[in-house]
């Protein structure tokens, strides 16, 4: 087979779902033997181009060729191997069993691994756990499980997305070894991955997508991880944040802290003797990639996780059962916050069960339509009235109903995971502005982020997170711009520079 058609080859690749606009005509190349890295923020169409390299999902235009094959259903599946970050196995079967399902010669006979895989299997480390129940191991085993399954049917191209975001480090240091082992073998690997220095240290290139498109392709002497954080946030910055209001940050000095972790250690182990404040009139955002353990101490701030430690608001040592009364949450996902059988005007209020309530009467529906039509007027959310299903409405406006259902309820700090998340550029700065008249009038704000845009934008402090510990805060009004940021964040995580915070 000629050099010039082995491989991935995506041309003018286009999806739309309505008026979202996915992918808007990527083009891609990875060549057998390299491990191609794949980055990008949230939202930027590397999930979509995952879905139909896998066969989940067709696309509106475009080509994609394997080996100069056009892809199709029945040839891509077969030949494109996903290894998500979360296993799509049968925990009820052992590992050799999940290996060769739905590939037995018969189509009747329960799947057995054969002498013939245990080669394979001893490559891959898992021969001595082949008749082991799969929900019985650990995601490293389970991960190497779905490798051998598609080495079985001999799958040309392996594409990981976000694969070690739960490993431990020897675990990921033998997931790489694995990876580079495999592209050495011929195959096309392909790395989708939040954790820059990663894709830096162990991809041949790194292929930058956003807004759909791949905007960059990064290789030799220029592929580090401060250059690619750098990409990241100069393609965002001609989008989001060139569209935005000029930003003005309130340059207070660091005072009393309404919201105080001292020595707090998680049940799971994620974080242990953390030490951690949020400020009054602050917005102060923990940034790192999955699995950094900044999204479960934002979720220990809210009290949703088991701790060990002392919690303080306001200088009081709280209970972890009455957080909730000080904090407001909003998950990354709107809907874990909105409850999609109400109403716009019912999530709106659904927080305020004092001031709606009639106790053992029931609910005060004029009260209720009151606080409903104040809020919406309030946080600008458009909709047809507060009537209608909240599914109706556009994901800005719907996460601008789940963050002022949060402010409403009047908690003394917001607690908020990538809170733009998948929105658009108007709903974005709607939402900056929401937080920063909330710490205005005397909030707080701590926020979990994967993207350095989002911290320029609206925090006023952030700290690197990194295998469950906190860098020092940096002051983001310091950074001249959103690239210096992005170099001094990318150079703590790629330095290890980031300590337990004082």
């Amino acid at each position: 087979m000629s050099t010039d058609v082995a491989g991935v080859r995506i041309t003018g690749l286009r999806k739309r779902y309505g008026d979202t606009v996915a992918l808007a005509g990527l083009d891609l190349v990875a060549r057998p033997g390299e491990i191609l890295g794949i980055a990008g923020p949230n939202g930027a169409g590397k999930s979509t181009m995952v879905k139909i390299l896998a066969g989940e999902v067709r696309w509106d235009e475009g080509e994609i060729l394997v080996d100069g094959e056009p892809w199709s259903s029945d040839f891509g599946s077969d030949r494109v191997a996903v290894v998500h970050q979360e296993t799509l196995l049968f925990p009820n079967l052992t590992v050799g069993e999940n290996v060769v399902a739905g590939w037995e010669n018969d189509g009747w006979r329960w799947p057995r691994a054969g002498d013939e895989h245990h080669a394979l299997f001893d490559e891959l480390g898992i021969l001595r756990l082949r008749n082991v129940p799969l929900g019985e191991l650990g995601l490293a085993v389970q991960q190497r499980t779905e490798m051998a399954r598609a080495l079985v049917r001999d799958a040309r191209v392996m594409l990981f997305d976000e694969p070690n975001s739960a490993l431990t480090p020897d675990e990921s240091r033998e997931f790489f070894r694995l990876a580079h082992q495999l592209a050495d073998a011929g195959r096309v690997v392909m790395l989708i991955s939040h954790r820059l220095q990663e894709l830096a240290t162990h991809s041949d290139r790194v292929a930058v997508i956003m807004d759909g498109r791949c905007v960059r392709v990064i290789e030799g002497a220029d592929k580090t991880a401060e250059t690619i954080a750098e990409t990241l946030v100069r393609g965002l910055g001609t989008s989001a944040a060139a569209d935005a209001e000029p930003v003005v940050r309130n340059g207070r000095t660091i005072g009393e802290s309404t919201l105080e972790l001292v020595r707090v250690t998680d049940t799971r182990r994620l974080f242990r003797d953390l030490d951690f404040s949020v400020p009054k009139g602050h917005v102060t955002a923990l940034i790192g990639v999955e699995g950094s353990g900044g999204r479960e101490i934002l979720r220990a701030c809210a009290g949703l996780r088991r701790v060990h430690g002392t919690v303080r608001v306001n200088g009081r040592a709280v209970r972890q059962a009455q957080l909730g009364s000080y904090v407001s949450y909003v998950a990354a996902d709107r809907a874990s916050s909105l409850f999609s059988n109400l109403s716009v005007g019912e999530n709106l209020v659904i927080r305020l069960d004092r001031e709606i309530s009639r106790g053992a009467l029931g609910l005060r529906t004029r009260r209720m339509a009151s606080l409903a039509e104040e809020l919406r007027r309030e946080f600008h959310v458009k909709s047809d009235g507060i009537d209608i299903g909240i599914r109706s409405l556009s994901g800005g406006n719907q996460q601008k109903v789940a963050i002022a259902a949060a402010v409403g309820a009047k908690p003394a700090v917001l607690a908020l995971e990538e809170p733009t998340r998948g929105v658009d550029i108007s709903s974005k700065a709607e939402i900056y502005e929401i937080l920063r008249r909330f710490v205005a009038d005397g909030g707080a704000v701590v926020l979990f982020c994967t993207e350095i845009p989002e911290v320029y934008e609206v925090a006023d402090q952030l700290h690197v997170v990194y295998d469950g510990r906190l860098s020092q805060p940096l002051a983001v009004a310091d950074f001249a711009d959103m690239e210096a940021l992005a170099k001094a964040v990318a150079s703590l995580e790629t330095h290890g520079s980031v300590a337990p915070a004082a």
